[in-house]
């Protein structure tokens, strides 16, 4: 199995040797292309402003997302739970769910200013949505079944949502989750870009102002790590908090 995880390994060490036959053959001038072996000097010379920046960028990311599932997973289970709530809400997440985060950038610094506030109310936006319509599709894909049965047992309606709902919709809230924690990440990073002054975004902007590249690819390596790791850390607290579902659904064989 760990030498199946491995061969994940193969593309990025194809685009590393790519990479470095491009140097070799002068593509691109070395300030604009820098060698890998420089990119990874970064990681020596200059790792305590790749970590206080990485560090600021992941801090805004837990802050937001947070936020977002303590508000989008209740109320999407209230939305997918009844009815009435669905039509009063449906056109309004609709619309603004359509809305990219990025185009409230603007607006985000005209009422918050210029630092932390912008880019956690950005990031909050832009988990909301995945993990509300997942929590709401989640609730929806429940068995009638299982609530007629509870009906008949005369279990009351909170004990529904807790017992039967709440458990029925999580594969679907940490599939959302997943989204929410991938589109945070990519909204960080552009807001860290115009509207805050720490974070890996800001840290690749200046490098680029000052024609340091090999600070840019150590810049967009980090964002793509962190972004592999905590999708895993997301996958991991899936199957635990899930495990019940194990052998319930189809997997790539």
């Amino acid at each position: 199995m760990q030498f199946k995880r491995a061969l994940g390994l193969l593309p990025l060490a194809l685009l590393l040797i790519a990479w470095d036959i491009a140097v070799e053959l002068k593509v691109y001038p070395e300030i604009l292309l820098p060698r890998p072996m420089k990119v990874l000097m970064v990681f020596v010379e200059d790792w305590q402003t790749v970590l206080d920046n990485a560090g600021a960028s992941i801090m805004r990311v837990v802050t937001g997302i947070t936020l977002s599932f303590l508000i989008a997973v209740p109320l999407g289970l209230m939305i997918g739970r009844y009815k009435l709530l669905d039509l009063m809400t449906d056109w309004s997440i609709q619309i603004f769910r359509s809305i990219p985060p990025i185009a409230l950038i603007p607006l985000a610094i005209l009422f918050f200013g210029i630092g932390d506030k912008p880019a956690i109310v950005l990031i909050f936006l832009a988990g909301l949505w995945p993990l509300l319509i997942n929590t709401i599709f989640g609730v929806r894909g429940i068995e009638r079944t299982l609530i007629k049965v509870a009906r008949a047992a005369r279990a009351s309606e909170g004990l529904i949502m807790r017992d039967i709902v709440l458990p029925a919709a999580l594969p679907s809230i940490f599939t959302g989750l997943r989204l929410a924690v991938g589109s945070g990440w990519l909204t960080v990073v552009t807001s860290e870009l115009i509207a805050v002054k720490s974070g890996l975004g800001y840290m690749i902007l200046n490098a680029q102002l000052s024609f340091r590249s090999e600070l840019i690819f150590a810049g967009i390596f980090v964002i793509g790590a962190i972004g592999l790791a905590a999708d895993q850390l997301v996958r991991r607290v899936r199957a635990y908090v899930c495990r019940w579902q194990e052998g319930l659904t189809a997997s790539p064989e």
